[in-house]
């Protein structure tokens, strides 16, 4: 419904209150913490229009989302599970979710509530502010998992007596399997685009002869040569690692024209990447060579593919990619050629025990 106010409509929720939605063209449209005429609407009005932040400040409703939000960051529950930058990543997904509902109250919620928003964040959509696609399978997955924890801490605060998170049926895959592993013939070809000398080459080798997380691998440096070897500790999770040098990433190195004082990999500015501009160039770079299905974080599940495929023990796998688990080998080598693999484990199971040899 329309009001006198330009780009403002109400209309009522699903649970019939009232809502107001700020819509202007090429925004995402907000739902406003005000009605018209309200005291605070004004205000909020006037710096929606003037596309200004606003902090407003507003007890949350008690037993409503924001509550429990508020509540949830406080508590061990979400502060006592992994590094900063694994909680503000949950924390953009959790903000996601409040900024839609954040009266709404917490008892309100049944599974079919839970579907219709997964199925909602399926949806592709381009988001003009981050520049970039918003949404998708991988997006509601991860949004499911954040919020089965969030009502989970609801249920421990006896708000509710059942999690509808978990009533709630799987949307998209049942299994994601991830971002794309390389194969040899991609590499290949993002080589033959990129060769010796660039930046985006030494990337790539950097990437897959390291087996790090891009957030790690930009930072890969003259510092982190130590005794001919490389060393450094993962960000993620503080693993202390010693690698070689492999002669591919060496002759990489040895190629580029200039490198930066603390890290190989440098802007044309010649600062060190960020961890997003990183990720950000690569996927420049991919897109380049006609690869635009394969990401940085692909190259990290290729050298754990060719591991596998050189017959490396899950201790020696482990050992080069940080990773503390099996069940997270299983994940990154689950692109290995089962063929080949099987091969060699029966071709030497019958040189043990075959009569017929």
């Amino acid at each position: 419904m329309k009001t006198r106010y330009k780009n403002v409509t109400v209309d009522p929720d699903r649970h019939g209150k009232l809502r107001a939605r700020f819509r202007k063209a090429g925004r995402k449209p907000v739902y406003m913490k005000h009605l018209p005429d309200e005291k605070g609407f004004k205000a909020e009005y006037e710096a929606l229009l003037a596309d200004r932040p606003m902090i407003v400040v507003r007890p949350a409703v008690p037993g409503s989302v924001g509550d429990l939000v508020s509540r949830y960051y406080a508590a061990g529950d979400f502060k006592g599970r992994g590094t900063a930058e694994t909680q503000a990543r949950r924390k953009y997904l959790i903000d996601s979710f409040r900024e839609d509902f954040a009266d709404d109250l917490i008892s309100d919620f049944g599974f079919e509530h839970i579907e219709a928003i997964l199925l909602a964040r399926t949806e592709k959509r381009w988001d003009d502010t981050r520049k970039r696609t918003m949404g998708g399978q991988v997006a509601a997955v991860k949004l499911r998992k954040e919020l089965r924890r969030l009502f989970a801490y609801a249920k421990k605060l006896k708000w509710i007596e059942h999690n509808p998170v978990e009533d709630a049926a799987t949307i998209g895959k049942t299994k994601l399997t991830g971002f794309h592993t390389w194969t040899e013939q991609e590499i290949a070809q993002y080589k033959a685009r990129h060769p010796l000398g660039t930046r985006a080459r030494l990337a790539l080798e950097i990437m897959l002869w390291t087996g790090q997380r891009r957030g790690d691998a930009r930072l890969f440096g003259p510092a982190h040569v130590v005794r001919g070897k490389i060393n450094f500790t993962a960000a993620k999770n503080q693993a202390d690692l010693w690698l070689p040098i492999a002669p591919d990433l060496r002759r990489a190195i040895d190629a580029m024209d200039s490198v930066g004082l603390r890290s190989f990999l440098v802007t044309t500015a010649g600062k060190t990447f960020t961890k997003d501009g990183f990720g950000n160039k690569m996927r420049e770079w991919c897109n380049e060579a006609g690869l635009p299905h394969c990401t940085a974080h692909g190259l990290r599940k290729a050298i754990a593919r060719r591991m596998a495929q050189s017959q490396a023990t899950q201790l020696e796998i482990k050992a080069v990619g940080g990773w503390k688990g099996d069940s997270e080998v299983a994940i990154y080598t689950a692109a290995a050629d089962q063929e080949g693999l099987a091969d060699g484990a029966i071709s030497r199971t019958i040189n043990r025990f075959s009569d017929q040899k």
